[in-house]
């Protein structure tokens, strides 16, 4: 193969326990893998998600003030799901957005999209975390360690932003 035509090696996002319950060394694990097993499940219930019936009143004031409705989502809809069907030879999945037009719809309509799906894998972290701690208990340490260490990057980056460095 020519040198010059070859994938930069991908870095993966892997973790290993500190401790496992043996004592050992667990070996390391990759949760970006999962997400290309589970990732589908997260646009399906947004997409149930956005059906008028499980519209809060703040959503349906939003499409109120954006002048939307209902019927100017499913085109919107198949937009987004080319994209995921592109995602998988595109070279990023700005490009598969991008080439399935779904960037092209007015910013008003991609936010519902990006909020519903942002609602999904909020609920999808409180499950997996709720299913992997026993009742009355925390979650693992370096499970509790990444939900805190991102509280704490959100909260440093709006505070980089306040007006005078006020908090």
């Amino acid at each position: 193969m020519d040198e010059s035509r070859k994938e930069p090696k991908r870095k993966l996002f892997q973790l290993r326990r500190k401790e496992s319950r043996a004592g050992g060394r667990d070996p390391w694990y990759a949760p970006e893998r999962d997400l290309a097993h589970i990732g589908a499940s997260l646009p399906r219930a947004a997409m149930a998600a956005m059906e008028e019936e499980w519209w809060e009143p703040w959503f349906k004031q939003y499409m109120t003030d954006q002048r939307l409705c209902y019927d100017d989502l499913p085109a919107a809809a198949r937009c987004f799901g080319r994209a995921m069907t592109q995602i998988i030879h595109a070279k990023d999945p700005v490009v598969a957005l991008e080439e399935s037009g779904f960037t092209k719809l007015p910013p008003a309509i991609q936010m519902i999209f990006y909020t519903r799906l942002g609602q999904c894998f909020l609920a999808a972290i409180w499950s997996g975390v709720k299913d992997i701690r026993r009742p009355e208990s925390d979650p693992p340490a370096e499970i509790s360690e990444l939900l805190e260490d991102i509280e704490a990057k959100f909260g440093d980056l709006l505070n980089k932003h306040a007006p005078n460095g006020t908090q």
